[in-house]
């Protein structure tokens, strides 16, 4: 807070204030389409990938925006992934010198931080649109942090920073592929070059009849024979979680990071939120270890050990 006593974005670096007025956004877009809207929490993480939580514990009960927005607070506060800033939308009413008006909700944090900010937009409904009044009003800077400083974030095997950064980038893109009404990614392959730049292309096995498998298996044929000074390379793929009715379906993702002994397979839960957006339920979970996507090149033998294997044969015959 200032020394006039006025709340300030002080906790906030350019990154996640710009995130929080998004939120706010966000949170009039649903007020728009909703009266009293499912609480919302947003994510962004540190290579800038952006998640959307839609809070609903049972939605085949009657959630209050109370336990709702309970429900996100419990989620934020022991999150399992690497996040910069994360928000929590609420829609409410606000009372002040105007009288009580409809209003949209945002707290934000950005993670390390002592403390983050409460800030919400007033609206009014009228002719069946929704009118701003006058601009988001920065309420408190004193909020406690909506991420616990000893939370334990989920560890990926195998996945140095820059690969578990370029993997989660990859489930990234993989959610924003999801095809409207349907549970379907075209799989693609990612790669991280030597010098940083990176690479994407879909994965087509047949233009008359594609299949999810046959696109796998061309985009590990393809990997396969990369040049070995690659960083790490992943396939990109969606469907369903087996044995899992209450799931809408699912992005998977299995990266390698070179000279590591293995991979890892990821997958991602969403659930739809309309025809254009889905929420992520949670974040990526780890699902097993993999066969690396780009086969090790095995070290030369020496010309000693060739010279004594030559006379064991030698010997045998």
């Amino acid at each position: 807070m200032s020394s006039a006593g006025c709340p300030t974005l002080d906790n906030l670096d350019d990154g996640s204030t710009a995130f929080l007025f998004e939120a706010v956004d966000l949170g009039m877009e649903y007020a728009k389409f909703e009266d009293g809207f499912v609480p919302l929490a947003t994510v962004l993480g540190p290579g800038g990938q952006k998640h959307i939580w839609k809070l609903v514990g049972d939605e085949d009960g009657s959630w209050t925006q109370e336990q709702g927005v309970a429900l996100g607070r419990e989620k934020l506060h022991d999150l399992d992934e690497d996040a910069h800033c994360v928000t929590l939308i609420y829609d409410g009413y606000f009372t002040g010198d105007g009288g009580r008006t409809e209003a949209v909700f945002v707290e934000a944090y950005q993670l390390g931080r002592p403390a983050g900010v409460h800030m919400c937009q007033r609206y009014e409904r009228r002719g069946g649109d929704v009118h701003l009044i006058g601009n988001p009003m920065l309420l408190d800077d004193e909020v406690p942090p909506l991420v616990s400083p000893d939370r334990q974030p989920v560890e990926y095997p195998h996945l140095g920073p820059e690969a578990k950064e370029f993997a989660l980038g990859a489930i990234a893109v993989g959610i924003e592929d999801v095809e409207p009404e349907a549970c379907v990614v075209q799989p693609f392959a990612a790669v991280l070059a030597e010098d940083g730049s990176r690479d994407l292309w879909r994965l087509v096995d047949d233009e008359l009849d594609p299949t999810v498998g046959g696109s796998l298996d061309l985009g590990r044929e393809q990997l396969a024979s990369l040049d070995r000074s690659t960083r790490c390379a992943a396939l990109v793929w969606g469907g369903d979680i087996p044995d899992d009715e209450d799931q809408e379906g699912a992005v998977f993702v299995e990266a390698y990071e070179l000279g590591r002994p293995a991979g890892v397979r990821l997958v991602q839960p969403y659930r739809r939120i309309d025809h254009d957006r889905v929420a992520l339920l949670g974040g990526p979970q780890v699902l097993e270890e993999s066969e690396p996507l780009v086969p090790p090149v095995e070290a030369p033998r020496s010309e000693a050990f060739a010279r004594l294997q030559e006379m064991a044969a030698r010997k045998r015959s």
